[in-house]
């Protein structure tokens, strides 16, 4: 059955609070209350909008136009010093900054274009005209670039003197501060609304800020006697410019191919497979449509649900989605009968496996949603299977798994002895394989021991697996955990050695190398 429509109930809980400028440009954007700059004050509407994405929208016109008011006021007060000191090279900087503010037009455009409604031919809308709009901005960049190095190489060539400093220093500074303003607004504008067209815009205004920043220095070199500063500072700023170019060539380019970003991807197999009712995760994909992400997914239920079962965990997907993932505009959920993806075979655990995770690399996504990784024997490589334990706060991220793992009662393990097995002997392997420490068998059924090397590390890794939504229980220096024979690879076991192993990875690396 498919679930394609959506609710568009996204709540961005990217809140920017570390996305602000420092210096005189923050505290200038602060005090002008330009978006982008300390602590934005629009949450609430945020929060209580229809529609996110309009939202969204109306802060990046709003940001634009800004940006364009910004550069205007820049470009007039360069004219009023053009008029005053009557330098010809003053004026022609000036009609470049011109031309440079007007690159922002079709973003502006973009930004409104993605305001109307889908049509029978657009059917996802026109939000795209924003990735058109970036390609137009990264030529621009790649241009200025070009026109940077080939000014400087014509001074290193033929140096011209510079007249009229003081005019052409006050000009300069201006130039640096009004697009360097525009370059952390729109920077950080467009990160907060996931528009990489915006970003782009912001490395340009940024690029030019540097170029400023270049006829400055080299005022600051005519002054003491070093004129070749001004090329040579020149040269090595267009080569920082064109690794913003290459930069923003990139990120244009991956929004144009449906690129997204793998953590993304690994974040939001994550949330599906730990919903309540999803059996297994067959097919993810998204895609970004100019600053709005779409999702398609195939999950697999068990076959005896109803209709109306099935429905309401396709729903709940939806809206777990919807609440962990920014920019998420629409999810379109099919969901499929359990028998149509599992594995005949009963040639030991490993035989349970989806066909998704055969022959897949390590990730160095967080742990949580890091997909298995298997030996060449089809046995899980616990050991392999995360790249990157740093990349976690212990405390930080949803847990592991949204409800409490527990204990299962002692008739349902005398009921299927081999599924027990099976699953004690993983976890057996497992949890030696993450930490090198003994496990030994419990005196009640249903659990299985991890020995620990003294009751603090016990007591430490109890009250940090506690936090995982796992249930752990202490006897002096061992720790039990609860096994059951519906225990399955990729959800039940992976959540108790991926806890297991993130804690006891900060245990030995970050407890005990401080004392």
């Amino acid at each position: 059955m498919s679930h394609g429509h959506s609710h568009d109930h996204s709540h961005d809980h990217d809140h920017d609070h570390h996305h602000h400028g420092g210096g005189i440009i923050g505290m200038i954007g602060a005090a002008l209350h330009l978006p982008g700059f300390g602590h934005d004050h629009d949450h609430g509407y945020t929060e209580l909008a229809a529609d996110a994405a309009l939202h969204d929208n109306a802060l990046g016109i709003r940001t634009v136009w800004l940006a364009l008011l910004a550069l205007g006021i820049t470009t007039v007060l360069q004219i009023v010093i053009y008029v005053a000191s009557g330098s010809v090279a003053l004026l022609a900087d000036t009609v470049h900054n011109l031309g440079d503010a007007l690159n922002s037009i079709p973003l502006l455009v973009a930004f409104y274009l993605a305001r109307r409604a889908a049509t029978r031919r657009y059917t996802y809308g026109f939000g795209r005209a924003e990735d058109v709009a970036g390609i137009l901005i990264v030529v621009s960049i790649a241009f200025s670039a070009g026109y940077i190095l080939w000014e400087s190489i014509q001074k290193l060539i033929d140096p011209q003197p510079l007249t009229n400093l003081p005019w052409v220093a006050a000009a300069a500074l201006i130039g640096f501060v009004g697009n360097e303003l525009v370059a952390v607004m729109q920077i950080n504008v467009g990160k907060r609304i996931g528009s990489d067209a915006m970003i782009a815009d912001g490395q340009h205004a940024r690029v030019d800020g540097l170029t400023s920043l270049a006829v400055l220095i080299a005022v600051f070199g005519t002054v003491i006697g070093l004129p070749i500063l001004d090329p040579i500072v020149g040269i090595i700023i267009a080569i920082a410019i064109v690794g913003i170019t290459w930069n923003a060539i990139k990120a244009v380019w991956y929004r144009l191919m449906d690129a997204v970003d793998p953590g993304l991807i690994h974040r939001m197999e994550h949330y599906i497979t730990d919903a309540q009712g999803v059996d297994q995760l067959v097919d993810l994909r998204a895609r970004w449509v100019g600053h709005r992400l779409y999702a398609e997914t195939t999950i697999a239920v068990d076959e005896s649900l109803s209709l109306v079962e099935a429905h309401s965990i396709a729903e709940n997907v939806r809206r777990v989605l919807h609440q962990a993932v920014p920019h998420l505009n629409e999810v379109s959920i099919h969901v499929d009968p359990r028998f149509e993806h599992n594995p005949v075979a009963d040639d030991g655990l490993s035989s349970i496996l989806p066909p998704r995770y055969q022959n897949q690399q390590p990730s160095a996504a967080p742990m949580g949603a890091a997909a298995l990784k298997y030996a060449d024997d089809g046995s899980v490589a616990w050991n392999d299977v995360w790249t990157d334990f740093c990349d976690l706060a212990l405390a930080g991220g949803p847990p592991h798994r949204g409800t409490l793992l527990e204990p299962v009662s002692p008739t349902a393990i005398e009921a299927r002895p081999d599924d027990y097995q099976k699953v004690y002997a993983e976890l057996e392997r497992g949890l030696r394989m993450v930490t090198g420490l003994e496990v030994v068998e419990s005196p009640v059924t249903g659990w299985i021991g991890l020995q620990c090397r003294n009751e603090d590390m016990a007591l430490w890794l109890l009250r940090a697996i506690i936090v995982e939504n796992v249930m752990v229980r202490r006897e002096g220096a061992t720790l039990y955990f609860p096994v059951g024979p519906d225990f399955r690879l990729e959800k039940e076991i992976k959540n108790i050695v991926t806890v297991v192993a993130k804690t006891h990875h900060y245990w030995q690396e970050h407890i005990v190398a401080t004392t």
